[in-house]
Parts: structure tokens; sequence; C-alpha cells
């Protein structure tokens, strides 16, 4: 879009769990996950939708991968305990429920990969487009891609003698997989395990037989899977020729299903496949590090925000409100892992901060100061900016967390006249002159918001006297 956004120097370090090759997106998980960092850091967002297009760009334009949208949709946008239905036209969403730990993914990694998914995936673009032609040109249609045909279509123009015995198995495997997708969705939202299974498995059949990206080793594991007591479903997953396979395992049944499958692997090519057992699980979000980190990780957040403040006084001070509002934003990434949630929780839902609990009184208090001050600056450097309405959330950010400062309920009330809600900056503003009547900046605050209620009164009379003239 040709946005520029300011990004501080940063060291970063990654660390995977995601195994390359296997089928499980580990390209669009780590440019997702680095996206998101990123947004922490700048305090830039993006919609989900672009944030994912724009994650398929870097891929296919930097890496030149001409990968689909599908992995840096499910990247972006996956919630705990769903799974993702995406209509790769419009980029609309439909979260399904898996059933709340009623069925659990289990994959397995065949630990082989045969280099062919680079080479053969242009190749399925072109058949598919090939047939997709051939349709149009049988029925004089004019169909976008080969999701607003049907069957019918496909073998109207094939037993025509249109299109190729190739592209039309390529049709035949898009048309009937879109087909399957719908129905998975009808079969889930009706807990209706069994016949998710059964298209999957028909699912993995298509791609085997009809796209033809499966290989041997990935089948075996298929069959395997298949033969055991408890698997509802099994498929290969990712671009193919090898990676892994998943399967739809009753809970129960886990721990044996894994072990089968191991002996018979190791048994028929002499090495072990790699199991991994999850739910459908969220996507790339802000993990606070503090909740991991030992004890004196929260003694070093304080150190940072500290720093961070002197720093952002320093830049306010040489009359740079932006530069300065850049290390104030910084502040409540740094320290927002040790504030605690009423009831005990950690903020943002997490669980209960082991960091949080660690802090002396003394540095509870400090925490808790830095994060009152931060918000209450950065409405100091809204006002400096006129950016009113960004400084009305700031001060309600630290009024709303408990600070009693006088400074935030002041800034508020000012950039609630500069919008001309008049009554709000009145309650603030008068807020104030109760804790301190002598207060010189309250009381000339306070005229100006009665100059602005009589000009709104004098608009307000003139607008009625038109209307009734």
């Amino acid at each position: 879009e040709g946005k520029v956004f300011e990004c501080p120097p940063f060291c970063a370090v990654i660390d995977a769990s995601i195994p390359r090759g296997s089928g499980l997106s580990s390209s669009a998980s780590l440019e997702v996950s680095v996206m998101t960092f990123l947004e922490e850091l700048t305090a830039c967002r993006f919609k989900p939708e672009k944030k994912a297009k724009l994650c398929q760009a870097a891929e296919r334009e930097y890496a030149g991968v001409p990968c689909g949208i599908m992995d840096q949709m499910i990247s972006t946008m996956g919630k705990q305990g769903n799974a993702l239905m995406i209509d790769c036209r419009s980029l609309e969403t439909v979260c399904v429920s898996t059933g709340n730990g009623a069925a659990k993914i289990l994959v397995t990694n065949s630990m082989v990969n045969h280099n062919l998914s680079e080479s053969e995936y242009p190749q399925r673009v072109a058949r598919c487009q090939e047939a997709l032609i051939a349709i149009n040109k049988h029925m004089c249609a004019s169909k976008e891609a080969l999701r607003d045909v049907d069957m019918a279509a496909i073998d109207g123009t094939f037993g025509a003698g249109g299109m190729s015995d190739v592209a039309m198995k390529r049709a035949r495997h898009v048309v009937t997989e879109n087909q399957r997708c719908q129905d998975a969705v009808l079969a889930f939202k009706s807990r209706d395990y069994a016949t998710v299974g059964k298209l999957m498995h028909a699912s993995h059949m298509s791609l085997k037989d009809d796209y033809q990206v499966s290989c041997a080793e990935v089948d075996a594991l298929v069959d395997m899977a298949m033969a055991q007591e408890g698997v509802w479903g099994s498929r290969m997953t990712g671009a193919g020729f090898g990676g892994g396979i998943v399967s739809l395992v009753q809970p129960d049944k886990l721990e044996s299903v894994q072990t089968a499958i191991s002996e018979e692997y190791k048994n028929k090519y002499g090495m072990d496949c790699v199991h991994i057992a999850s739910d459908a699980c969220a996507g790339a979000r802000r993990v606070d590090m503090a909740l991991y980190f030992p004890d004196q990780h929260g003694g070093e957040c304080i150190v940072q925000a500290g720093i961070l403040k002197v720093l952002g006084n320093d830049f306010f001070k040489a009359g740079e409100p932006s530069r300065a509002l850049e290390k104030y934003n910084r502040i409540p990434l740094t320290i927002k892992g040790l504030l605690k949630k009423e009831g005990g929780g950690g903020m943002m839902g997490m669980p209960s901060n082991k960091d949080e609990q660690a802090l002396t009184d003394d540095e509870r208090a400090e925490v808790y100061k830095l994060w009152h001050t931060c918000h209450i600056n950065r409405a100091m450097c809204y006002i400096k900016l006129s950016k009113w309405d960004k400084g009305v959330e700031a001060c309600s950010e630290a009024i709303n967390s408990g600070s009693e400062d006088v400074k935030a309920y002041f800034r508020r009330g000012k950039c609630y006249r500069h919008l001309g809600e008049v009554e709000k900056a009145r309650t603030d503003l008068n807020h104030c002159a109760t804790r301190d009547p002598s207060d010189t900046n309250v009381q000339k605050e306070l005229l100006e918001v009665e100059k602005k209620q009589k000009l709104q009164d004098a608009s307000a009379k003139k607008t009625y006297a038109k209307m009734f003239k």
C-alpha cells in the first residue's frame, strides 16, 4: 500500500517446533508470527485478511513460492478449538467447532520429502486452467474458476472429447474437494465425526488418484491409520510428495494408535515416523514472555520500562512529541505481563503470572506507576499532536486501571472539549477542581468549556431558527 512504518531496532530469537517439510505450514507460521511481532513492536495493526495477504505476498514475491492463501489465513485467523472454513475468493471465513476435545488431531510425519512439490505445483495449476478453458468452450460459458462448475460440466466436456484425461482428473479433484469441505462443516456442527473421517479419507484418495500429489510412504501411513480402532479418518496434509498425514482420533485411543502406526511404519520402511497430537489451536498472537522467564525477568522489565520513560521524557522536552510517543507506546508492551487482572488471572485472559507473584511490594507499585504514567504521558503527546480522540483513549486507559492522578482527568477533559463533548469535559474537569480548587489551569479549562458550550448553543439556535423559519 506504500505505507512506511517506523520500526525501532530490536534483537529477536526464532524458536520453532513445527517440523519443516511436514505439511504443517511452517513457512506461513513463520511469516505470520514475525508480522504479529512487528505489529506489536510498531503499534501498527492490519485487518486479519490484509495481514494474511501481505504474508502470502512475501512468500510469493520474496521466496518465489506460488502458494495459495489458506496457510496464511489459518495462521492469522485460527481460533482455539475450531476448524476454519475459508472462501478463497472473498476471504470470508467461518469458524467451526471441532468438539471441545471430543476429537483429537494426530499429525504423523513420514520423514520423507521427494522434493517434487515446487516443480509439480505449477503443472497442477496449468491442468486446472486447461480444464476450465475446455469447459467454458464446450458450454459456451465464462466461468471464472473451477469452483463455479459442477461434475456434470466436467463429465460432459470430457465425454465430448474436449478435455484430456489428466485435466479431467485435476478438475474432478477440485470440484469434489470443495463439496467435501462444505459437507465437513455440516458434519462437524452435528458432531458427526464418523462422517468427517469418511470425508477426510475420500479427500486423500482424491489427492492420491486424481490430483496425484501423494507418495508411497504417505499412502502407507494413511492405510495404517485407517486400520486402527479409534481412527475416524485420515488424509495427507500439505503440498504432497512426502510430508505428513492428519488423522481424526478418539481421545482414549490416541496413545495406542500412535504406538501401532510407529511399529508398522518402522517395520515397513526401516525408519521412524514422528507424531504430534493436538487440538485445533489459535493462530499467531502475542504471548507475554514474563509468564515463562525466571523470577528476575520481572525486574528486568521494570528497568526497561523506566529507560523508555526517560527517553520519552527527553524527546518531549526537546519538542519531539512523535518520537516521545514511540517510546511511551512501548512501555505497555514491556510491563503488561506484570499487571495482575482482577480475579487472579493475567491480563488479556492469560493465566496467572508467576513473575507478578514474585514481585516485591515496591516493584509491584512501580509497575502500576509506570503503567499509569505512560498512558498519561501518551495523552500529553497526543494533545501536542492535536489527536484528541487518541488522547481520550490514553487517559481512559490510565483511569480504568485505577489511576487517581488528576492529570489523567485534566488531559481527558481537555481532549473532550476539543472533540466538542462538553458534558464529558465538564465532568472530568469538575473532578479535578474538587481535588484542588486552587488549580488555575483547571479553572481556565473550565472557562474554555463554557465558551465551547455557548458556541454550541448559539449554533443550535441558528439551526432551529432555519428549520422553523
